[in-house]
Order: structure tokens, then sequence, then C-alpha cells
């Protein structure tokens, strides 16, 4: 049988062990270095792969730098303004978005002649969506109150509405506008090749009108 002081001389080296297993964790984790890497998340057999009939000519896009945030507070209702007693937390988002223009194909496109130039009847310019944006320089900058809404919830918020903000921006007149020049000129060339193939090939100027109802 052990003898109490051979359970308390064992105890003791057990104790004394696990302090330096410990001890050695600690102070081999202080040398150690973090690693990082992607994990494949993505199932292939849930892609789903859609196709257009006909397909888009893509005929002009821009870059452009932009910045939006979402902000929360806490609803008090009408009788106290949380927001200014309990601070709001603000969380602001700047990316590179690229927007790309297009129009179907499928389409029919009406070239009429008119007096010594060529007028191209095509679909109305769409957005291509979801608009992407690059990642790499993607910053997100977030503020809060002493009694705020937590950071986190604000900010995946934020990120879900990336998509739509940007669809919404790029839907704007202004932007397609914008687009507008570089997008006749691609019409034009994409016409000329069209009317080589067809052996129609012609001197005279072509002028593209987008989205209107072409003569009969």
């Amino acid at each position: 049988m052990r003898t109490p002081s051979k359970i308390r001389t064992l105890s003791l080296l057990l104790a004394m062990l696990a302090v330096g297993v410990v001890v050695g964790l600690l102070a081999s984790r202080a040398s150690m270095k973090r690693h990082d890497e992607r994990t494949e998340v993505l199932d292939p057999a849930r892609i789903i792969l859609l196709r257009t009939p006909g397909g888009f000519l893509e005929v002009g896009s821009l870059e452009k730098v932009e910045e939006f945030g979402w902000r929360s507070s806490w609803d008090c209702g009408p009788l106290a303004d949380c927001g200014k007693l309990l601070g709001t937390t603000v969380s602001r988002i700047r990316v590179r978005a690229k927007y790309t223009y297009r129009i179907p194909l499928a389409n029919e496109w009406r070239l009429v002649r008119e007096g010594s130039r060529l007028r191209l009847h095509v679909p109305a310019v769409e957005l291509g969506r979801p608009v992407p944006f690059h990642t790499s320089d993607v910053e997100i900058a977030t503020t809060t109150g002493w009694l705020s809404p937590p950071s986190g919830p604000n900010r995946e918020l934020l990120l879900r509405n990336i998509g739509p903000e940007l669809a919404r921006r790029g839907g704007e007149p202004a932007y397609v506008r914008a687009q507008q020049p570089m997008a006749e000129k691609t019409v034009t060339e994409f016409a000329r090749k069209w009317m080589v193939e067809q052996g129609k090939e012609t001197d005279l100027p072509v002028q593209v009108t987008f989205g209107t109802t072409p003569p009969g």
C-alpha cells in the first residue's frame, strides 16, 4: 500500500509536471508564427450554370471608387432619441467597383440608311450584375458609441448591402452616360465587322441609337 507521504510526493510530482508542460507550451507559443490559408467551402454540385439566349455583347465599362456606410442605433420609441442618448454604430466601406454594360445579341438589330449615313438601332444598354469589385484594396472602418449596438451585426449588414447598392448606383443615368461614347464605338466596330462578313461593306458613317424602336 502507498503511504500518505508517498501519495503526497506523487501528487506533487504530477503537479510539477503539469506546470512544466504549461510553461513549455506558453514558451513555444511565444515563438510560433501564425499560419493562415484558404479553405474550400464551395460544393461544386451546387454550382448552377445559366445560359442566356444569344448571349450579350459587352459594350462599355468603367471603374469607380465607391464609398457608403451603414448606421445602427437602438429604437426607444417616440419618447426618446436613443441614437443621441446611447450613441450610434456606423460602418463605412470603400471599394473599387467595375461596372460593365452590355446589350443582348438575341434581339433584332436593324441598320437603316438615312441620307449619307447609316443608323443602327440596338437594344438599350443594361448593367451586368452582380457588380464585381476589387477585394484586395477594400477599406472598412467602424465607429461606435458608448452603448450603441455591437459592431459585428452592423458590419454584416453593410457587407450584405454592397451588391444591391453597387447595382443601384451603376444603373443611374449619370453612370450610363459616362460609358456611352465607349458603347457607341464598340457597337459601331461590331456592326462594321458584321457588314464585312456579310459582303455589305460601306464607307458611310454609322450612328448608333440605343433602346428605340426601329422603323418598320
